[in-house]
């Protein structure tokens, strides 16, 4: 039997020694160096930073507002309600990601899947269905257990409609806690168009790895004024995910001056990342939740470019956004998980990262994209506010309101970018999610994404 003492000390050893790694890189020498409390009331001065933790009986949230600090008691958060929570969820999750690798292979070898035991999640719908299923459960905890006291410390007392403006608040979740969807914790509410009132309707909800960060990633905010984009998308002929050259059309063209490459090498894009205000990446990601480090994003074949990579550069850059698969997860073997995409990213010198939590679906994270850089093209200051505002579109709409929403012309979109939009609609069929309303409703394509940073 595992000792489980001995089983945390390794852990923490291996977290340890990762850190130490990446700290002996001279810009890197404070990562994940614990702040003291003038970096936490620095980095909570413009909106409140709050600090999630599960503890063995019940967890706390620490509310700062400048030089205040606020508990909320959170007593079911512990840290086996947790686990146990994050286990059910990442178990489906598996299942439906091998249903989907078998899938593909299955496609690719121009044969029907029949082989398939359908019970154990074979059925790439069934397992669909069973993943969805497991993150609304797991969300619909999160309400009563984290997110709701917290909603109403930050929000005020609960009216059945959100403030206005939204409060807006960064979030510092340790442990596993960093593996959950905060901002789409809900509770039933019949009057709203998917019968839930979620977190998000009531805060504007960014992420960080911890305060030091946060400062050094509004220094750079404030040092970057352009919003020039660097626009990646596979080559056409390697590309399997149809949306992906439209999505990275449309954010090349939200701002003047921005670049699309459809070629680009790993050391490519590297190159070119220094001369970049923003980095919109729609490729493929994995997730290695047992070396963090070696989380990558897929080019092309056998172009990837790593977290470890990407740790070594040194840039300056508005936001990078990283339309791809898991890229925001961190690894699920070492305690107090931190080290992501995000987290590498801003510490080489991003003031923002949007990164998705689990395998995004393809024309959903296209559409919410594009509705993202229609409004921050609005309001270039505040990408967090346009994330969200993206999400709450694509959560309450339909696929004949998105049809209606893309075909009702106006600047924005671009008309090429449209016509790929309405297109590839008109073409959803069930296996591509299931039933319109399953997917139209499914959590999966709009809860993410999240903003982490400024």
């Amino acid at each position: 039997m595992t000792d489980p003492a001995r089983a945390l000390r390794e852990a923490r050893a291996a977290l340890d020694a990762v850190i130490a790694e990446i700290q002996q890189v001279p810009r890197f020498r404070n990562f994940l160096a614990a702040p003291a409390f003038d970096d936490v009331a620095e980095a909570a001065r413009e909106q409140p930073v709050t600090y999630l933790a599960a503890a063995e009986r019940g967890g706390v949230a620490l509310v700062v507002r400048g030089a205040d600090v606020t508990e909320v008691a959170l007593p079911e958060l512990t840290r086996r309600a947790v686990a146990d929570g994050l286990r059910g969820y990442l178990d489906r999750y598996t299942e439906y990601r091998a249903a989907e690798t078998k899938a593909a292979e299955t496609k690719a070898a121009g044969r029907p899947d029949r082989a398939v035991d359908e019970d154990r999640g074979g059925s790439l719908l069934t397992a669909r269905r069973r993943w969805d299923d497991a993150l609304a459960d797991l969300t619909d905890w999160l309400w009563p257990t984290a997110m709701g006291p917290l909603v109403k410390e930050l929000a005020g007392p609960e009216t059945g409609r959100p403030a206005v403006p939204v409060p807006k608040v960064t979030l510092i979740p340790g442990g596993l806690l960093g593996l959950l969807p905060l901002h789409a914790a809900w509770r039933t509410d019949p009057a709203r168009p998917t019968g839930r009132e979620y977190a998000l309707d009531h805060l504007q909800i960014s992420y960080a790895p911890n305060a030091r960060t946060l400062s050094a990633a509004r220094a750079v905010a404030d040092a970057v004024p352009g919003r020039k984009v660097l626009a990646v998308a596979p080559p056409p002929r390697a590309n399997d995910l149809p949306m992906s050259a439209a999505e990275a059309r449309a954010a090349r063209l939200a701002f003047p001056g921005g670049s699309l490459e459809r070629r680009l090498t790993a050391d490519g894009l590297l190159t070119k990342l220094g001369a970049a205000d923003v980095l919109h990446v729609a490729c493929h990601g994995v997730a290695d939740l047992a070396a963090p480090l070696n989380s990558r994003l897929i080019l092309a074949p056998g172009e990837e470019v790593t977290l470890s990579m990407l740790m070594a550069q040194e840039v300056r850059i508005r936001l990078a956004v990283l339309s791809a698969c898991e890229t925001l997860l961190p690894g699920t073997e070492l305690p107090d998980e931190v080290v992501s995409l995000p987290t590498g990213l801003i510490q080489a010198g991003a003031a923002g990262v949007i990164a998705s939590m689990w395998a995004v679906p393809d024309l959903s994270s296209a559409m919410l994209m594009i509705e993202f850089y229609r409004h921050w093209r609005k309001a270039p200051d505040d990408p967090a506010a346009a994330l969200r505002n993206a999400q709450i579109w694509l959560r309450d709409s339909t696929s004949r309101t998105r049809a209606e929403h893309f075909d009702g012309g106006g600047k924005w979109p671009p008309p090429s970018v449209t016509q790929e939009v309405l297109d590839r609609l008109s073409l959803l069929t069930p296996d591509e999610g299931g039933p319109p309303d399953l997917q139209d409703r499914a959590m999966t394509g709009w809860a993410a994404f999240a903003h982490i940073g400024v």
